[in-house]
């Protein structure tokens, strides 16, 4: 018997991924050159496995990432890759080549959300598996993605506040002077009905002096009638 020759059912893989990743390549500037790649993934290419080719590190690469983007010194570098100040100096002055894995791992970092959130501004802060942003100086003060996206209309609503209370503060401060001269005003009247009443006080006085001595006068005046007759 013939025997039948078995068709190999296995697909071989693309040269390149499916046209969707490679028209998100296109779109990055990315040129997906790695053959490893290309075989292992042989249609869908995940975003950081674009990424991962957008160029083979050299020495000055790494430098300036290490440098500009992360902005460590060669020293910082060393201690978190766990290698000497020595390699460092070797990679970026191209005397040993890059490893991938290195630059890839700072280049990731770089990318991370942990790194986004590094900054001396944001001492303390960070994103909470629930994705809150905790607050470093008061535990209790977080805040979700929906919080800070109204953080704009309620600054605007503030200034708005604050224009509108210095507008009646300026409308309010001539009618504050007014009253102050209208308490004054009122004081003076006061005063003037106080006096008035003094006087009115004192007429009386003097009428009731006034008649006191009338009534002496008349007194004295009958005694020598009387003392005159009697002689």
């Amino acid at each position: 018997m013939r025997k039948q020759k078995i068709k190999d059912t296995k697909k071989k893989p693309n040269p390149y991924p499916n046209n969707e990743s490679l028209w998100s390549y296109y779109m990055q500037a990315i040129e997906p050159t790695s053959k490893e790649i290309n075989e292992t993934f042989p249609e869908y290419h995940p975003l950081w496995v674009q990424q991962s080719q957008k160029m083979n590190p050299s020495g000055m690469q790494f430098s300036h990432f290490r440098q500009y983007c992360l902005c460590i010194t060669q020293s910082q570098c060393a201690a978190y890759l766990r290698v000497s100040d020595r390699q460092i100096r070797l990679w970026e002055l191209d005397k040993q080549p890059v490893p991938f894995m290195a630059f890839e791992l700072l280049r990731l970092v770089h990318e991370s959300v942990h790194f986004r959130l590094s900054h001396k501004d944001w001492n303390g802060w960070f994103v909470d598996a629930h994705g809150r942003l905790i607050s470093p100086d008061r535990g209790n003060l977080s805040f979700l993605p929906s919080d800070l996206s109204m953080v704009r209309e309620t600054q605007n609503a503030n200034r708005i506040y604050l224009s509108q209370c210095q507008i009646l503060e300026r409308q309010v401060a001539p009618l504050k002077a007014e009253i102050t001269e209208l308490k004054k005003v009122g004081y003076a009247n006061a005063l003037l009905d106080e006096l008035s009443d003094v006087e009115h006080k004192l007429a009386s006085v003097l009428k009731k002096m006034s008649m006191a001595s009338q009534l002496s006068k008349a007194s004295s005046e009958k005694n020598t009638f009387l003392t005159t007759s009697a002689i």
